[in-house]
């Protein structure tokens, strides 16, 4: 069985010029790497008729074959030059989902050389040009918008129908129409918007060469990846993740992906029959899925066989998990075994990749170390030491209002995510990255006391598990702070107060200062709102915004009209 890590694999220092130490990975990033799409060709000529995809359809599912995705994808990219003179470099925007026909839009986009952008679907949900839109429409500037049928933006921005255009693409080609389109690592082959949970969306260009080096140095460190896996998948491919990461992953790999529904009550014991049917070697997801999975897996037994018959790896991003959901995802592990628990950490503008797990994961918030061919160094930032990183992954500029803009770079170059990270070392010995929060969530009390957000509401959440999901902590320039709680289970649930109100008590009986302990909590009515900008595509609260959004509402926690005090005199 190929094992799960490079042999030998560890965080290395290199000084810098200036006398900086920098972090890097002691593998190398390989010389050879290819395009993506000379790798789907190597596939679609070695094993044509192994499926790339597959998506429900009916009572079934319909698949295509590497092969057929590499035929059909020439075939579109002829449609798209001859009838709608699409040429080199020509931006196709799109608001299709996942599945067969966005796949071989993409493909196309590949084969004729042209940038492929996943339009978020939430501000184009009217199908309109207006205030919302008009962002993402003067960063892509598309040549051709294409939509699944019956989206408003057919009518209201003359899109084309996606099952349409595939068909009419056909799937024979004329002799000779199967000269590619030439590329260069420079070459943009998609845009991608950051999720602007610390600010406005963006676009950032996604380069042929940021493919590569992604998919060639995430295969270096994990080798298991390159044996065909086999992935399950429902993220949004409008996000880098799934967009990006995953597909191509599998293109890059020879692997399978099978395009599933979001993680939701009604959906789960279908997820569990295809898990049956497919045998997944990868899960790759966020807390949301990662939940609703052990809700069901964690009373069936039959589920959790099927679950894991194959499976090397579950895979998270390292900052995104609170305790409670890692404690019973360890559990799980431990109980059954035969997996590893892997995370990793990225953005963006690094084609969605920075770090990786070296080993299997110790504790949650582990970033791992950096990909191969990429350097990390830890930048004073107020107190803290921010997260920067140089390397061939991170994007050339930013797209804005349709200008190209530098990223934020240090004075050596390098790319500053706006998290805070620090080095830890493990009980092993391994050292890793670990989160520290974002830079741009924290704020300053009246006193002018800085309060860490992140951390805080890691830690409230973990002393009020399992009774809290989430929480969203207020409180810039007054004097106190005050916490929105979303609760686990049902608001009105009875006892939910009086045991939240007692567990903050507690909190902050144990809390030295102002920045740390809660004056006044409630608990939150409704669930935050995705198409307000509230929740993450990675399904996380977005604080900065939800803050924006409520101001009323934490300014009457503020006031004592509304909400609770925790059970202690001293914090009410």
């Amino acid at each position: 069985m190929t094992e799960l890590f490079a042999s030998g694999m560890k965080l290395v220092e290199r000084r810098l010029d200036d006398g900086t130490i920098a972090y890097a990975n002691s593998i190398p990033l390989p010389d050879d790497r290819p395009d993506v799409l000379d790798r789907l060709r190597h596939w679609a000529a070695e094993r044509p008729d192994h499926p790339l995809l597959s998506e429900p359809a009916g009572d079934g599912r319909r698949t295509i074959t590497y092969g057929e995705a590499l035929a059909r994808a020439r075939a579109l990219r002829a449609l798209l030059a001859g009838r709608f003179g699409l040429a080199r470099g020509d931006v196709v925007a799109t608001l299709a989902p996942a599945g067969i026909d966005a796949l071989l839009l993409k493909l196309a986009c590949l084969v004729g050389g042209f940038v492929h952008v996943a339009l978020p679907p939430f501000p184009f949900r009217d199908g309109m040009a207006s205030e919302a839109t008009k962002p993402f429409l003067d960063v892509a500037a598309p040549k051709l918008l294409v939509a699944p049928e019956g989206h408003p933006s057919i009518e209201r921005l003359g899109a084309v129908v996606i099952g349409e255009l595939v068909q009419a693409g056909g799937t024979a080609l004329a002799d000779g129409d199967n000269d590619d389109a030439p590329a260069a690592p420079d070459d943009w082959a998609a845009i991608f918007f950051t999720s602007g949970s610390t600010g406005a969306a963006k676009g950032v260009p996604i380069t042929r060469g940021m493919i590569s080096s992604n998919q060639a140095a995430i295969a270096a460190m994990w080798p298991f990846i390159s044996n065909a896996p086999v992935l399950i998948d429902w993220l949004p491919w409008h996000h880098v993740f799934g967009g990006l990461d995953n597909i191509f992953k599998m293109v890059w790999n020879g692997g399978t992906l099978h395009v599933d529904a979001p993680p939701g009550p009604d959906t789960m014991a279908a997820t569990v029959a295809l898990m049956e049917a497919v045998q997944p070697t990868l899960h790759i997801a966020v807390p949301l899925g990662l939940r609703l999975l052990l809700d069901r897996l964690e009373g069936d037994a039959r589920a959790t066989a099927a679950f894991l018959r194959r499976l090397r790896a579950i895979f998270f991003a390292g900052a995104g998990i609170d305790a409670d959901l890692w404690a019973r995802l360890a559990a799980f592990r431990d109980r059954h075994g035969g997996f590893e628990i892997l995370s990793g950490y990225g953005a963006t503008e690094a084609a969605s990749t920075i770090c990786l797990s070296p080993a299997p994961l110790e504790r949650p918030g582990e970033l791992g170390i950096p990909l191969p061919g990429h350097r990390i160094v830890l930048g004073e930032a107020d107190g803290r030491t921010e997260l920067t990183v140089a390397g061939p992954n991170v994007a050339p500029c930013y797209l804005v209002g349709g200008e190209r803009r530098l990223l934020p770079l240090d004075a050596r170059g390098f790319y500053r995510t706006g998290d805070a990270a620090m080095l830890r070392a493990r009980a092993d010995g391994i050292k890793v990255f670990g989160f520290d929060g974002r830079l741009a969530e924290d704020f300053k009390l009246s006193s002018g006391v800085k309060v860490r957000t992140g951390s805080l509401r890691a830690g409230l959440i973990a002393q009020c598990a399992p009774l809290v999901a989430d929480v969203v902590v207020g409180g810039e320039n007054r004097e106190r702070l005050v916490a929105l709680v979303f609760a686990a289970a049902p608001a009105s649930s009875p006892g939910l107060v009086a045991d939240l109100s007692a567990r903050l008590a507690n909190w902050n009986a144990a809390q030295a200062g102002a920045s740390t302990r809660i004056a006044r909590f409630a608990i939150a009515a409704a669930p935050a709102d995705r198409a307000r900008g509230e929740l993450s595509d990675k399904g996380q609260i977005v604080q900065s915004r939800y803050l924006r959004n409520h101001a009323a509402l934490f300014e009457s926690l503020q006031e004592g009209s509304y909400g609770h005090p925790p059970n202690d005199t001293k914090a009410a």
